[in-house]
């Protein structure tokens, strides 16, 4: 694989597992993560999601700005509701291991604005923070946790609760430029009468350049609460 620019940190995503990267975009660079298509089932109900794009602007040696735009969305049959969904925005700031180091941890503070049409969106201003931490393990395997806090609107839209969302994952080398990862999600909703949900998601990541890379994977519901499983794809670039 041919090596990075000197002056550019090795690219780190925040695909395609749960779990967030604490690396940030170089300043005056930019970053998209995509996800060309999942598929989502969920018990009779499915949802398509084409082209969720997150969009990256590095502002500091230590700070980027996302802009998470959901492209495309349907929901269970060909009459169901599709359309654009609700946009977040994000800001992470690498508290440390930015430019090497066996850890890193950061902070990522984001904003859903409610833009999905109704069936696709529950039309409320959400939020909340995520804290991501990573580091290595022996046998040059990488890690990182995530914990994960949301503030998530009732039914009623009125009133908010939290949701907790914690996560493992970890990844190792297969071939030069391709890696495999699994990962441990839980999901605890604080709303009365929500159940716990639990993820066991798995891919591989390929990188035909310093600055490419292709992604695909499966996630799988562990609980009777979670979705049964969602098989994706996606890629990301650095410029």
């Amino acid at each position: 694989m041919p090596p990075a620019p000197p002056e550019l940190r090795e690219m780190s995503t925040d695909r395609p597992d749960t779990t967030e990267s604490p690396f940030t975009v170089d300043a005056g660079h930019f970053q998209f993560e995509l996800e060309i298509a999942a598929w989502e089932r969920s018990g009779r109900h499915t949802t398509l999601n084409l082209g969720e794009l997150n969009l990256k602007a590095g502002m500091t040696s230590s700070t980027d700005l996302q802009l998470v735009l959901p492209l495309y969305s349907r929901t269970q049959h060909s009459d169901g509701p599709e359309g654009f969904g609700d946009v977040t925005v994000r800001l992470k700031h690498n508290l440390w291991g930015n430019d090497g180091g066996p850890t890193a941890f950061g902070i990522m503070p984001f904003l859903k604005i409610p833009t999905a049409r109704s069936g696709l969106g529950n039309g409320a201003v959400e939020g909340g923070l995520i804290l991501p931490f990573s580091f290595s393990l022996p046998g040059n395997w990488d890690a990182a946790v995530m914990s994960e806090i949301d503030f998530a609107a009732d039914d009623e839209g009125d009133h908010h609760h939290a949701v907790f969302v914690t996560s493992f994952t970890t990844s190792h080398a297969i071939t030069e430029n391709t890696a495999g990862f699994m990962e441990l999600v839980s999901v605890l909703d604080t709303r009365s009468g929500s159940g716990a949900q639990a993820y066991f998601n798995t891919g591989l990541t390929w990188k035909p350049s310093a600055r490419w890379q292709l992604d695909g994977g499966l996630r799988t519901g562990l609980t009777a609460d979670s979705a049964d499983f969602t098989p994706f794809l996606g890629c990301s670039a650095k410029f």
